[in-house]
């Protein structure tokens, strides 16, 4: 069984829904169908990449200063 902690619930209008949908099926590759979650997943994921280092976690900026400041 899984452990109830390690996912939380969110509400959305049925327009983002249809929406996250529409995201699902465009994101994925051909022949695969993601879940909702695997959908905000990947977009988390772009959106941070798309962020400045500044925005970022302060631990991941700290450790990446030490490590360049090696170089």
């Amino acid at each position: 069984m899984t452990c109830k902690y390690n996912y939380k619930n969110v509400s959305l209008k049925n327009s983002t829904y249809s929406e996250l949908e529409e995201c699902s099926k465009r994101l994925a590759p051909q022949g695969e169908h993601w879940s909702k979650a695997k959908t905000i997943e990947h977009l988390i994921f772009f959106c941070k990449s798309l962020m400045p280092n500044k925005t970022r976690n302060t631990i991941n900026d700290s450790t990446a200063d030490t490590t360049n400041s090696k170089v």
